[in-house]
């Protein structure tokens, strides 16, 4: 192992020895109080301005922001491991194997001739172990954003049934006739409902995704325009 190998997996242990410093018992009251539970919505928030900071270009506001998701992890490992639940080698070793087991192309013997293939490639394991395991499908979070949920949703079920989800010219002609409705509609004086706005985000989910576009990244991306103008 390289000098600066060593020097980078001594960093690492730097974070877990303040964290059990903070736990002890001469350590921080505040941090002493916490459990699992009050801490996963500190993970959602550093995770989120994280994400910003990658979105703005910032690479030294990243690193600080990385930073804190690495804490807030490393938090709640140490959480779980005090309680007996299991350790942060339980979940270094249960990580690897997934990437490992979820790239046959790079660590076995499977070909793939691109990017989609492989995501394909990647959907199909999930399921198999999901199968192996008796454990169904979970569902896609009601904490993500709202456009970030939708596109998960869509693909899935766009996966399960290869068909309307995936006719781009079928749904492009819906999403007009609703959004030509939805403007009539406001344009007499109608109160729009939440379900025909709902409907129409979902089609237009559907048809980025059906781009190769994320939405969340593509509206978060016009309002830094915004912004700046």
């Amino acid at each position: 192992m390289k000098q600066n190998d060593k020097e980078r997996w001594e960093k690492l242990k730097d974070i877990w020895k303040i964290i059990d410093r903070l736990r002890s018992e001469s350590g921080c009251p505040w941090d002493r109080r916490q459990t699992p539970e009050t801490i996963q919505t500190y993970l959602l928030e550093e995770a989120h301005e994280g994400a910003a900071a990658v979105r703005a270009g910032k690479p030294r506001e990243v690193a600080e922001e990385l930073g804190d998701v690495l804490f807030m992890v490393f938090f709640l490992a140490y959480l779980y491991e005090e309680r007996g639940d299991f350790s942060l080698d339980e979940v270094c070793d249960l990580i690897s194997a997934k990437m490992i087991r979820r790239h046959p192309h790079v660590f076995g013997e499977t070909s793939v001739g691109s990017a989609e293939e492989v995501k394909d490639n990647w959907e199909k394991i999930k399921a198999e172990e999901k199968n192996e395991s008796g454990r169904k499908a979970e569902p896609v979070p009601e904490t993500l954003p709202a456009l970030i949920r939708a596109y998960r949703i869509v693909s899935r079920i766009a996966r399960k049934e290869n068909g309307t989800w995936n006719d781009v010219e079928k749904r492009a002609i819906d999403f007009s006739r609703k959004a030509r409705e939805f403007a009539d509609a406001m344009g007499s004086g109608k109160q729009a409902s939440a379900e025909s706005v709902g409907d129409l985000f979902l089609d237009l989910v559907n048809l980025s995704r059906i781009a190769g576009l994320r939405p969340e990244d593509c509206l978060h991306q016009v309002l830094r325009k915004i912004e700046r103008d």
